[in-house]
């Protein structure tokens, strides 16, 4: 009989989960596909920054009673669960650094192809209703679609967490070492900086016109031969107040599908100057792991969830001994 009554409850609970991530699919299946992103071929995104998405999930709890001092906002596609489980235990642990308030959140698209979309939506609700920290709106998650993911950070930072003292946008694969970040960079016992934003500063950087190249823009996208100076989307970081101000402002920014070519052009119309940071903490390219070194690190790019899976222990260790 409890054999019985355990089979019947198993298949409610798959049925209503059905239910409700097709109820989510039937939303996102009502916007016309053929107004937003696509991915190949395309020169630039078919649908601009300003549009309004809808949250399919927006945790809209998860700052409530907080006021974090570093929200993490991490791009991912629906398919890296375990890449999100291994940062959830190492660098992206909100329990790193004790007495320091740290939140992090995972920023998605809508899966693709919709013909899958229930089936990854369900998956995503528990990993949510486990973790609470899944950010998502109803835009297609392609690469061409990274700027929709970053404003949709902003906007969740401005709408419910505003109190946040400073932002990290950090790619997932990325090393990262908040520890030096927080007590370093940032300091918690200095007043928190205004206008503030940092990372791997590129300067005089050049359109790519070569449409096969993965960051090809037309020139009918961007007309100017030369990008206003930003920071590698790797990993930069801005004052709470400033990730705010580039979301209200985003609307009034030409559209391009190159996120961090797009937070240059926000700092750009707000007339705020680029803070330099202190030489090599931020890389955007991948270095040999060296564990005294790393600790003095910020980022370092091309770290797959195995390498950090791998290396962190040693690494935790080493904050202590080196």
């Amino acid at each position: 009989m409890q054999e019985m009554f355990k089979k019947v409850y198993i298949g409610v609970v798959m049925v209503v989960s059905f239910l409700v991530s097709w109820q989510s699919y039937s939303i996102y299946k009502a916007k016309s596909l053929s107004t937003l992103f696509v991915t190949p071929k395309v020169e630039v995104p078919m649908e601009p920054p300003q549009k309004k998405f809808l949250f399919l999930f927006d945790e809209a709890h998860k700052c409530v009673g907080r006021t974090p001092f570093l929200l993490l906002l991490i791009p991912s596609i629906p398919e890296e669960a375990a890449t999100r489980d291994v940062i959830r235990k190492t660098w992206g642990n909100e329990t790193l650094m004790p007495g320091v308030d740290i939140m992090r959140m995972f920023l998605l698209g809508a899966p693709q192809p919709p013909a899958v979309f229930a089936a990854k939506q369900a998956l995503l609700r528990n990993e949510s209703a486990t973790f609470g920290d899944i950010i998502q709106q109803d835009f297609m998650d392609t690469y061409n679609n990274l700027t929709l993911k970053t404003t949709m950070g902003m906007e969740w930072m401005a709408t419910y967490c505003p109190n946040a003292t400073y932002v990290m946008k950090i790619d997932s694969d990325m090393f990262f070492n908040p520890l030096f970040l927080v007590n370093h960079l940032l300091q918690p016992n200095l007043p928190a900086k205004k206008n503030y934003f940092t990372g791997a500063v590129i300067r005089q950087a050049r359109p790519f016109r070569n449409q096969k190249s993965k960051w090809f823009v037309s020139s009918d996208v961007y007309s100017k031969d030369v990008y206003p100076t930003y920071c590698s989307g790797t990993g930069y970081v801005l004052s709470g107040d400033l990730a705010a101000k580039i979301y209200h402002i985003a609307p009034e920014v030409t559209p391009i599908n190159m996120e961090d070519v797009f937070m240059g052009l926000c700092l750009e119309k707000l007339q705020i100057q680029i803070a330099n940071s202190p030489n090599s903490i931020f890389n955007m390219y991948r270095i040999g792991y060296e564990r005294c070194k790393f600790t003095k690190l910020i980022t370092v790019h091309h770290y797959t969830k195995e390498d950090i899976e791998h290396l962190w222990p040693d690494f935790v260790d080493a904050l202590k001994s080196c």
